[in-house]
């Protein structure tokens, strides 16, 4: 069984590196980043921001918020999508990615922080069941 595993495993590896990134670079390219900005929109401003640095800030978040859409909708896609939940975190991911575009469009901080607050639960989620743990 562990063998079928880490070949099942590899194959997703292989597939994701036949001309597609792999998941690390996904997430540290795109889904990190667009995470960062979205939550930037939520969080309180910066001291001093001006109104053109609001402008940039919730930018940012919108472009970040259409950002974790695309990504969802490529990680619940071959060669990345996965058995268990992955495709409902993704799915997740979509639909929180849209609200949170909707919250940042309407500048409205403190329903960006409420996304924000389930896009890191569903975030967390699912790197507490994908992500290899180092022991």
């Amino acid at each position: 069984m562990r063998g079928l595993v880490f070949s099942v495993t590899l194959l997703l590896v292989g597939a994701a590196t036949a001309g597609e990134p792999d998941m690390k670079t996904i997430m540290a390219t795109s889904v990190n980043p667009g995470a960062l900005a979205f939550w930037a929109g939520g969080n309180d401003p910066p001291e001093d921001e001006t109104p053109a640095q609001a402008e940039a800030r919730w930018a940012a978040a919108v472009k970040g918020a259409q950002t974790l859409q695309a990504e969802g909708r490529r990680l619940a896609a071959a060669p990345y999508t996965r058995t268990g939940r992955w495709n409902d975190d993704a799915r997740l991911m979509v639909e929180t990615g849209a609200e949170g575009e909707a919250a940042a469009r309407a500048r409205d901080a403190e329903k960006a922080f409420e996304i924000g607050g389930r896009l890191y639960d569903a975030c967390n989620g699912c790197h507490k069941t994908y992500v290899p743990r180092r022991e």
